[in-house]
Formats: structure tokens, sequence, C-alpha cells
């Protein structure tokens, strides 16, 4: 029998042994450690009022050890019954008043209840009389203090405390991101990875913090480097794979997400999440014939992922083949309808199909649903203008003006104003958006094709392209 079987036998023997002392009232004497695996189990399963009962059965027998009375304060503060959970660490308190975990726990109850000041003093308290033994515990508990006071700055300056005390902290590791992200301390985030990396170059969650920090000052491949690093030490780290491969999405590099999400998808899959990710990365290389492959088969594991049904219209509408990306595109919005990038493709393949009552309709939705990105309004706007319903383009210029802000609107704007002989508007329109991205010009080209021809627009183009 393997070890495993023969501890679950235990636990097993221990939890009837349990049941039947609360049927007989006559519990019977256990090891102290028999009424810790059990408050776990319960604790485990979510009976809260069963590990609160062995707590209590616990501390009968058992009235001088401090740790059945953290853990029932423990199991209350879960429950939210705080001053219940007090009381019981007032009665730890004078049974061992040099438990620090009575005083750290106490702090952590206060916070809960939105006294986070005085769990402050309790801290204050603790590092005189503890001094250096505990000091990462103590650290840990005043970076949650500072969180829950949304004190980013002091959160991060007390977690690199405990850092540099302890490289290896697993827990400050996992939580001083946070406090970055926050207080935007991205450069001093580099300094102290990098530190805690000279003094073990194995730390994957270093390396992961540090792979953010660089992302977010724009340093993309030393992000990509870093983040990989993280996932190649420790392989059985998800979400390293996931934020690796998305970085590299953003950036352009495909190849490098579509490998990121097939090596999380054979570790910790089969997962059609993983598959639609992969998809898409495979549709940005072109390689539609290879992403409609993995797609059809994952419609059939899963057939309520939307992503899935968008991704296989998108293959559809590569081929030209509008009727099946059609159905398709519906396919995804029947199951998510709040999604801009999903009208916006049905109404391409109405475009196509000639359908353009339709069309506009999920153009405006799309631009309804994805409001503040000026993309989609640009997109509606091009439609309404190519179709030269003027008096309806400019009620959505107006609109959109309201709800997002983006260049490709402005390049709108003066396509509208040529389009309805307003030319000094457009060039005063032209020349701010030409300032702002002079390659999102071909806008313009788009939507007037005999622009070509015009010698003074063409000259302005060329100046601002410099």
């Amino acid at each position: 029998m393997s070890r495993k079987t023969n501890q679950n036998n235990k636990l097993s023997k221990l939890i009837a042994e349990f049941e039947d002392a609360v049927q007989s009232f006559s519990p019977e004497l256990w090891e102290e450690k028999s009424f810790l695996k059990l408050i776990s189990h319960y604790e485990n399963q979510g009976s809260f009022d069963r590990a609160l009962a062995v707590a209590d059965l616990a501390i009968k027998q058992y009235k001088y050890r401090v740790d059945f009375y953290l853990q029932k304060a423990r199991l209350m503060m879960i429950n939210m019954r705080f001053a219940e959970a007090l009381n019981i660490l007032n009665q730890a308190f004078s049974i061992s008043p040099y438990e620090i975990e009575v005083p750290l726990l106490k702090a952590k109850i206060l916070t809960l209840q939105g006294n986070p000041e005085e769990a402050l003093i309790i801290i204050d308290e603790v590092k005189l009389i503890f001094q250096n033994a505990d000091l990462h515990e103590i650290l840990l508990m005043e970076a949650f203090i500072q969180e829950s006071m949304k004190d980013f700055d002091k959160m991060f300056y007390t977690l690199r405390e405990a850092l540099i005390i302890n490289p290896n902290n697993t827990e400050a590791l996992e939580q001083i991101w946070v406090s970055v992200e926050f207080s935007k301390k991205y450069d001093e985030s580099v300094s102290l990875h990098l530190n805690l990396i000279d003094k073990n170059p194995y730390s994957y969650l270093a390396w992961y913090n540090l792979g953010h920090a660089y992302s977010c000052l724009g340093e993309y491949k030393k992000a990509i480097d870093a983040l990989e690093y993280s996932f190649l030490i420790n392989s059985r780290f998800e979400q390293g794979y996931m934020d690796c491969a998305e970085l590299a999405l953003q950036i352009g590099q495909y190849e490098k997400a579509f490998q990121c999400y097939s090596d999380a998808n054979d570790i910790f899959g089969p997962d059609t999440e993983l598959v639609a990710y992969m998809a898409e990365c495979l549709i940005k290389l072109n390689r539609h014939k290879d992403a409609k492959s993995m797609l059809l088969k994952a419609v059939h594991q899963d057939p309520f992922n939307d992503e899935i049904f968008f991704y296989l219209g998108e293959c559809y509408f590569s081929e030209k083949n509008w009727d099946k990306a059609l159905h398709y595109y519906k396919e995804s919005i029947e199951i998510d309808e709040y999604r801009e990038e999903y009208h916006s493709a049905l109404a391409h393949v109405y475009c196509e199909m000639g359908n353009f009552k339709k069309a506009e309709t999920h153009f405006a939705k799309a631009a309804r649903c994805g409001q503040e990105q000026s993309q989609y309004w640009a997109m509606y706007i091009k439609f309404l203008l190519e179709k030269q319903n003027f008096e309806k383009a400019e009620k959505i210029i107006r609109r959109a003006d309201k709800y997002s802000v983006g260049t490709d609107l402005t390049f709108c704007k003066v396509a509208y104003n040529l389009l309805t002989n307003n030319r000094p508007a457009a060039l005063i329109d032209l020349e701010e958006a030409l300032q702002e991205d002079s390659s999102m010009s071909k806008i313009l080209f788009e939507i007037i094709p005999t622009l070509q021809d015009d010698v003074e627009i063409k000259g302005m183009i060329r100046y601002f392209s410099v």
C-alpha cells in the first residue's frame, strides 16, 4: 500500500472517530497533530462549522496550546467574525505572550475591520519586542496593511526590505509586483530584481517580476527574455508562459507567442482557450490553413468558446468564403454579443456580400461596444462616407468625439470636410492629424482615392512625413 493511501485511511478513521465523538458527546483524547489534520480537512472542504468544532474540542483537551487558539481565530477571521476572533487572540496572548503569530494575526484582523492605523501601531510594537528574529514575517504583515491603505510606495519599500533580508522569500516576491504596478517604481524594481538574481540566478519569480518591470519601461526584448527565463527555470510556472506569450503577441513576435502558448498547452492542456490564442498567432503569421485545422478540432471540444468561432470566421474570411465566415462570426456573437471586434468582422463580411444595411448595423454595434476605441468609430464613419451618407457621418463624428480620441478620427474629419466642400477646415484638421501621426494618412486615400492627384494635400503629407 502506498504512503498516500495509508495517510488517507488514517484521515478517514480520524473523521469517523470525530463524527462518533460529536454524536456521543464523549470525545476521545487525540494527539495534537490529529486535531490539526482534522481542522485542515474540514477547512479544505469548506465545512467551517465542523472545523471550529474540532478547534473547540482541541482547546478543551489542550487548553495551553496556543496553536489551537490561533487556528480558531483564523477560522473566525475567514468567516468575518472579527470581534470573536480578537477575543480568542486575547486568550491566546494570556497563554503565550511571546508568540509572534498572535499580534500579527490581530493586526491582520484589525486591517480587515478597517482599522489599519491601529494595526500599524501593533506592528511597530512587535518590531521592538521581536527585533530581527522574525522580521520577515512582520514586514509581510506590514506590507499587507500598507496595501489595504493603498500606500503602494511604502508597500514597495517594506517588501524590498523583506527581500534584502531573504532574497528567496516567495511571498514577498509574489506580492511586490502589485506595489510596483501602482507606485510605478519600475526602475527601482529593475535594480532590486537584478540584485536578487545576482544572489540567486534561479529565482523564477525574480525573473518574472524583472520581465514586467522591463515591459513597463518599454524594453520589450529584455522583458521577453526575462519572462522566458521564469518558465525555463520553473517549467510548471504557467503565468510565465502566458505573460511572455501575451507580450510577444502585442509587439508582433508571433512565432515566439505561438511557441509559448503551444508549450503551455502541452504542459497544462489541452485547453481550448490556449488553442484560440495559438490560432490568433497563426492567423497573424498568415498560416490560416494551420489555424483552421486546429480550430475545427477545438470547436467540437468546446462549443461555447466564442473566440474559436471568431478565429474560424477569420480563416474563412481570408479564403473569401463569405458564407462560412458569416456563419462563424454569427456563432461568436451568439455567445458574446458585446465584443466589438466580432461586430466589426461581421460588418466587413456583409460589405463583401453587398448587404450594406446589415453592415451599417454591425459597424454601429462595434462602435457602441468599443466606444472608447477610436478605430471602431473610424470604421463606421469611413463606411458612411464611402456610402455618401454625409448627414449621418457628421452625427457619428460628433458622437465619437464624446467617447474617444484618435488620430484616425481626425483623418475621418478631414475626409468629411473635403467631401462636403469645406477645404479650409479640412486643411486645418489635416495639419493637426499629420503632426500627431502622419503614417495614418492612408485613411484619407482609402476614403477618397482621387486625393492621389491632389498636389497640395500630398505635399503636406510629404512635409510632415520627413
